[in-house]
């Protein structure tokens, strides 16, 4: 069938449009059109599985005491699990991402309302999201992604990691990856799936247990040290490496290449954040996430918002201000500075010249006035080259003040060639 929205194709037993999340058909047509796989306490009747694990599925349900809502209920099973202590570790596992999804509220995280245990499988029954993970996202629309896209999901995600970190004690996520991350039809995000979640103790050297996803983990969740804050942080950065550069992490843990070698139109200010939250010492990545923030908007108020529409405009005027960008380029300062000597020098040659008549110099005070003239015209000639590149390099439009130091440089460096004609004149005149 089609959606009578955006027309895309679409399975007939679907709530909502995958592609631009419109409600397709009530749950009451539904249930009158299709029987539920299970129903559960007498309550959540399992419409369809919505993703499976090794440990369970996820599927969506109806609800027989509110005709009008969803709900997502995550099943765990340890049929296959035969060692008992493993099984243990799995049930607590999934009793503790109940019980802390149940005492949290923020508009980033899903709701939970209940969790039980029937026919000797646990459930979690939680807000359901519409919409699609970011890994079903990149794989549809491609990678990489336009930095204002990215830095969008960035601050929402650093919000509701604020708001984890913050909790006492703090909550560390452990698993931010692109599956774990939802995108709703109205374009914000979710965290879902706090299976592997815990509670920071400070004094501990290290974790119980080793737990992650290969690339996306921090090298402290592999038994080197103690998970913290700094660990999500570090998580975040290689999300970001991977949405902007499209480098799968997987392929190379713990040794991302440098974002401006993969896609070299970042902003530098951008890139340097990226390479100092996916440090392997966490004693050198940001200690916060309000760091973090800080770095790639200039500004902290981004973990006291409320949600707001329209995301992308506010991203991209924190880009702009002055504490978000660089003041200049390398390349555009060094035009600017070899351009005014080199003016500086031809009008210092031109003295050197006009001088040598007035004080009986007998041309040697002339001829080391063309001598520096001579040097200048190469050097004048460098700066002119740098600012060419400077203004048309994309690295420098995000500066605040890259183009016109570049283009100071550029006028500098022409200006000596004037010079040098006035000079020529002058020589053409004294020897005339």
């Amino acid at each position: 069938m089609k959606c009578s929205q955006c027309g895309a194709t679409i399975h007939q037993e679907v709530l909502f449009c995958p592609e631009c999340g419109a409600r397709i058909r009530s749950s009451d047509q539904l249930a009158a059109t299709s029987a539920p796989l299970q129903v559960l306490q007498g309550r959540y009747e399992l419409r369809r599985r919505l993703g499976a694990g090794g440990m369970g599925s996820v599927y969506l349900a109806t609800d027989r005491r509110l005709a009008t809502v969803q709900w997502a209920v995550k099943e765990m099973s340890d049929a296959t699990i035969t060692s008992p202590l493993e099984r243990q570790q799995a049930q607590e596992a999934f009793r503790q991402e109940a019980e802390l999804l149940a005492r949290l509220s923020h508009p980033y995280l899903p709701r939970v309302t209940d969790h039980f245990e029937e026919n000797g499988r646990n459930y979690l029954v939680m807000e359901f999201v519409p919409g699609e993970n970011l890994r079903d996202y990149v794989n549809r629309v491609g990678l990489p992604r336009p930095l204002h896209e990215v830095l969008r999901w960035t601050a929402q995600i650093c919000e509701v990691l604020a708001y984890l970190h913050a909790q006492q004690p703090p909550i560390i996520f452990r698993d931010l990856k692109p599956t774990n991350v939802m995108i709703t039809p109205e374009g914000t995000i979710k965290l879902v799936d706090f299976g592997i979640a815990r509670l920071f103790k400070p004094g501990k050297e290290r974790d119980t247990q080793a737990f992650g996803t290969p690339g996306y983990s921090a090298p402290e969740q592999y038994g080197r040290g103690q998970t913290d804050p700094r660990s999500d942080i570090y998580s975040l950065g290689v999300l970001m490496h991977h949405l902007l550069t499209g480098h799968d992490p997987s392929s190379t843990p713990f040794r991302l290449p440098p974002v401006h070698l993969l896609n070299p139109s970042i902003p530098p200010y951008i890139a340097a954040a990226i390479t100092r939250a996916t440090d392997n010492d966490p004693a050198r990545r940001f200690a916060s996430v309000i760091e973090l923030q800080q770095a790639l908007f200039g500004s902290s108020n981004l973990v006291n918002r409320t949600v707001d529409p329209a995301p992308v405009a506010r991203v991209n005027v924190s880009m702009t201000s002055p504490t978000a960008a660089p003041a200049s380029t390398g390349m555009a300062t060094a035009s600017r500075w070899i351009g005014i000597i080199s003016s500086g020098l031809m009008t210092l040659a031109i003295a050197l010249v006009a001088l040598d008549p007035i004080i009986g110099g007998e041309d040697v005070v002339a001829g080391f006035g063309v001598v520096i003239a001579l040097g200048v015209i190469l050097i004048a000639l460098i700066g002119g080259v740098l600012s060419v590149i400077a203004l048309v390099s994309p690295n420098t439009g995000q500066t605040l003040h890259g183009r016109r130091d570049a283009a100071i440089g550029f006028a500098a460096s022409a200006g000596a060639y004037l010079l040098c004609c006035v000079l020529a004149l002058i020589v053409a005149q004294i020897n005339g």
